[in-house]
This record gives C-alpha cells, sequence and structure tokens, in this order.
C-alpha cells in the first residue's frame, strides 16, 4: 500500500474513531465536572477551593517533567520491546521526581516559605502522590495511544471525571472542606489509572538493559532538554496563580482557580484530546517517512481558529451574567478573570495541541528557548506585580497578554518544524 493510500485509510478510518471516542470521554468528563461545579461552588467556600487549587498548580508544574518526557520518546520508536523499556524508565523518573517534590515542599516549609500551604496539614504528601499518580497516568495513556488503543484512554478519561466528582460530593458531608476536595481529586487520579493498566498488561513487552542504554541515547534530548522545557512551561502557567495564593490571599487562588476550571472544558476537550491525535499523526508521519505534515498542521489550524473565537466570544459577553447565577454570588471575581484570561484562552487553544510538532520533530533547542522566554517574561511580570502591589485583576491581565504573545511565537515555530520536516521528505504520490 503506497503512503498516500496509508494516510487516507489512517485519517478516515481508526484515527477518526479514536479521535471521536477521546473527545467523546473528554466531553463526557467534563460534562460531568460542569454538572456537579454548581453544587461543589456551595458546599465549599473560595478558601478551600484556593488550597486545591495550589496542590493542582503544583503537581501541575511537575506533571509534565514528572516522567522525563519519555513518554512521547516512546511513542517514536518501532520497537516494542524498546518502547516497553522507555515506560520502564518514565516509571523510576516519576518515582523519584514525586519523592524529591515531597522533600523540596517539606524543606521549604522548614525554611518558614511558602507559609498559606504549610497551614494545610498534609500539603506536601497530597502533591507527591497525586504526582505520581498522574506520571502513571500519562506514561499507560501514551502507551495505549502508541498502540491506537483509543478506547482505553477514552475509559480513563470518563472513569477519572466521574470518581472524582463523587468522592468530593461525598467528602462534603464530613466537615473536611479543603482536604475533601483535595482527596477527592487523589481519588479521581487513582481511578483513572485502573483502565489503563488492564490495557497496558497485554501491550509491553520483555526488554533488556540495551533496550534501556539504546533508548536513553537515542532519545536523550527528551530528558535532557524536552523535560526541562516543559518544566519551565508548565512552571510559568502555574506561577500566576501560585503568586496569587501566596502574596495576595488563598481565596484569591480560589476565584482564579474556580475561572480555571470553567474554562479548562474547552482546553480539555479540544486542545488535549486533538493534541494526542495530533501527535500521533505527525509521529506517524515522522515514522513513516510521509509527505503533508504541514498541511495537515494548516488545516488544523483553521479549525482551532474558528472554534477559539466562537468560544472566546461566549465567554466574554456571557461570563459576568452566568457565572454568578450557576456558582453562587460570591464567584463574581471568577467571572471577572475568566473574561481577562480571553486572549490567552483563545491562543492556548490553537497553539497547544500544535504544540506537538515540536516534540515529535525533535525540536528540543526551539522548544527550550521558547519556554525560557516564557519562564522568564512571566517572572518579570510577577516580580513588577509584587514591587507594585499589584491588584488581583492586574495579575490577571498582565500575565494573560504575555501568555498570548508567546502562544502566537509558539504556532509560528511549530508551523516551522512541520515545514522542515516536509522538506526532508520525498512527497509520495
Amino acid at each position: 500500500m503506497r503512503y498516500k493510500t496509508k494516510i487516507l485509510s489512517l485519517f478516515n478510518g481508526k484515527e477518526v474513531r479514536g479521535a471521536s471516542a477521546l473527545a467523546s470521554s473528554s466531553i463526557i468528563a467534563q460534562g460531568i465536572a460542569l454538572l456537579v461545579t454548581p453544587i461543589l461552588s456551595r458546599l465549599y467556600e473560595p478558601e478551600a477551593f484556593g488550597y486545591l487549587t495550589l496542590v493542582v498548580s503544583i503537581t501541575g508544574m511537575v506533571t509534565p517533567a514528572i516522567a522525563l518526557r519519555l513518554e512521547s520518546a516512546l511513542m517514536l520508536d518501532r520497537r516494542d520491546d524498546v518502547a516497553s523499556a522507555l515506560f520502564a524508565l518514565g516509571l523510576i523518573a516519576a518515582t523519584l521526581i514525586s519523592g524529591l517534590t515531597i522533600l523540596g515542599l517539606e524543606i521549604c516549609f522548614f525554611l518558614g516559605l511558602l507559609e498559606p500551604m504549610a497551614k494545610l496539614s498534609g500539603f506536601s504528601l497530597w502533591v507527591g502522590g497525586i504526582t505520581f499518580l498522574s506520571g502513571l497516568f500519562i506514561l499507560l495513556g501514551q502507551f495505549a495511544l502508541r498502540e491506537r488503543n483509543y478506547q482505553a484512554v477514552a475509559s480513563r478519561n470518563i472513569t477519572q471525571g466521574f470518581s472524582t466528582s463523587l468522592a468530593q460530593l461525598g467528602l462534603a458531608a464530613t466537615g473536611l472542606s479543603a482536604s475533601g476536595l483535595i482527596i477527592g481529586f487523589f481519588v479521581g487520579r487513582l481511578a483513572g489509572v485502573v483502565p489503563l493498566i488492564k490495557s497496558a498488561r497485554s501491550q509491553i513487552r520483555t526488554f533488556s538493559r540495551a533496550d534501556m542504554r539504546y533508548g536513553l541515547y537515542r532519545y536523550r534530548s527528551f530528558p535532557l532538554i524536552f523535560a526541562p522545557a516543559a518544566l519551565l512551561n508548565a512552571s510559568a502557567l502555574a506561577a500566576p496563580i501560585l503568586f496569587v495564593g501566596v502574596y495576595l490571599e488563598v481565596k484569591d487562588a480560589g476565584q482564579y482557580g474556580m475561572a480555571e476550571r470553567v474554562l479548562a472544558v474547552p482546553i480539555v476537550i479540544v486542545a488535549a484530546a486533538l493534541g494526542q491525535i495530533v501527535e500521533a499523526r505527525l509521529a506517524f508521519h515522522y515514522r513513516e517517512q510521509v509527505h503533508g505534515s504541514s498541511r495537515y498542521y494548516l488545516q488544523i489550524s483553521m479549525l482551532l481558529a474558528g472554534f477559539s473565537l466562537v468560544v472566546g466570544a461566549v465567554v466574554w459577553i456571557w461570563a459576568p451574567t452566568l457565572i454568578p447565577f450557576i456558582l453562587g454570588p460570591e464567584w463574581q471575581i471568577a467571572a471577572s478573570i475568566m473574561q481577562l484570561l480571553v486572549p490567552m484562552l483563545m491562543t492556548r487553544l490553537i497553539a497547544s495541541p500544535l504544540s506537538k510538532a515540536l516534540v515529535v520533530t525533535s525540536w528540543a533547542r526551539a522548544t527550550l528557548m521558547l519556554d525560557i522566554v516564557r519562564a522568564l517574561v512571566i517572572a518579570v511580570i510577577l516580580y513588577v506585580c509584587f514591587r507594585t502591589n499589584a491588584s488581583l485583576e492586574a495579575v490577571v491581565i498582565s500575565t494573560s497578554l504575555s501568555f498570548t504573545v508567546v502562544y502566537v511565537a509558539t504556532w509560528i515555530v511549530g508551523l516551522s518544524a512541520v515545514q522542515n520536516l516536509d522538506s526532508k521528505v520525498k512527497t509520495v504520490e
């Protein structure tokens, strides 16, 4: 079968069914979260959501680099034994990094730093546990996608969403407040891993130490460059909300977190689900040396641009009215934050899934440079906010606009990466 026929077969067959399964599962999971959010927002006060937001933000900083990006490397190698070896190495890394995260937080608390976080009992342990489960979550999910086992990943999404919501609702009656929300989140992560473990049993192959050494050497750019870049990227994303929780008030972080919780619906449904498909598709192009990556990149960009315009308009017009009505009057600030985040939301919806092109094409240095610039810009913005005692609104809009500029730059670099990939491949008629 010629490559063009293979591409058409992939796009019209299992890939489309897989994309539908992932998108549907994400919609269902986010639908469950949306249905319970108005209840949770009345059962838990903004400060409780603030502590959950701080936990999720720190785990979100560490998680993208928790497996040293070996979860992306295992998608690229043709040999199943090497892919299994990379999975094992990623699991070892996840165990060590989650432990170091706990240790780092405890040292900070001992030195009197991050005082608002230290006030919540077991904060570092919850962060470490959720971080480890997130690493396992990512590794198993990518391994399933390598085998194009979309159903297992779809089951994971639904199981996690349902379990998280059910646990948080049930724990509200215990009076645990912030701990109830955090425990519920932990339970959801744990439950989401189960479908993937069942899937991985039949896919993981026996491997040797030589396979591990070969995998580390061939894909050394992933732990050496892509992992630090991912850490910088995630740190920049989490920094504003952590700044709010530490230097303003925990309840303000709760408002910020609620805004992000609602805005996560389009991001998860489209950016996360489509990002997995984009990575799988471009990885196929890379493995099989198929032409057409840049055309595919532009087609997806047009689709995402139209979607982002609609989402941005809806948020800007309706958030001030609908959010207080649905969540309760005490969440009016969250509605204002959502409006201020619209520029970042629109550009992120486009750039985030397409940034997978940089990973697949191994544009490690470009990725690292983008993330260094992003981290530096956000650091400078937050330093200025700290020195000027900026308000919550000023912090949000300044960081939102900064992210917007970086996401546009990311899209441009991603286009250059796929164009370079096409230039190295002979067009297959």
